[in-house]
């Protein structure tokens, strides 16, 4: 009977997310999750059938993550400034995994990556919560999300802390976008 192996499929799952969030996705190989691990690369291989096997559970997992943060966004409140706060709290915490979905050169990365059913409830609440035609609304979440994702990926490049001052900055540029409709 062969031995049984001591890597688990979580353990490299593990290291190798914790490697992508800490170092970005291009550190993460064969041979420098083997080294994380202790161990040959057989184990890697043996749960997943290539590295970009690996990878494309990584990138899930990521995705994964960010729909949770987004998830969490407060409905208390300004729930469309509440999911900025959100985008630009998930970029200064985590600015490699920030980087891979929302930066990558020839990737739709628009609406905070969010499906399509966030971009529409957060058009329609824009009407609701401030009597706004769907025009208007539409063009105020383009400007926001636009001056928003700026700020975001500034924070990220020099990873900075989030910090409450910028909850109030995108309160105050929703307030001057609002008012210049």
């Amino acid at each position: 009977m062969p031995p049984k192996q001591r890597i688990t499929r979580e353990m490299i799952l593990e290291r190798s997310f914790a490697m992508f969030c800490r170092e970005g996705m291009e550190a993460v190989n064969a041979r420098s999750v083997a080294k994380a691990l202790n161990c040959s690369t057989q184990p890697i291989f043996s749960y997943y059938a290539g590295m970009n096997d690996l990878k494309t559970t990584l990138d899930q997992h990521a995705h994964e993550l960010w729909a949770q943060t987004l998830e969490g966004a407060s409905r208390e409140g300004n729930w469309f400034e509440n999911c900025c706060c959100a985008y630009l709290r998930f970029a200064c915490e985590q600015p490699q995994l920030f980087a891979h979905l929302f930066m990558r050169v020839g990737k739709d990365t628009s609406a905070m990556g969010g499906p399509a059913e966030w971009r529409e409830d957060m058009i329609r609440y824009e009407c609701e919560a401030y009597d706004l035609n769907e025009a208007n609304a539409q063009e105020l979440c383009v400007r926001l999300l636009t001056y928003v994702h700026g700020l975001a990926t500034v924070k990220a490049t020099r990873m900075e802390p989030y910090t409450d001052d910028l909850t109030a900055q995108v309160h105050a540029v929703h307030s001057a976008l609002k008012a210049s409709l």
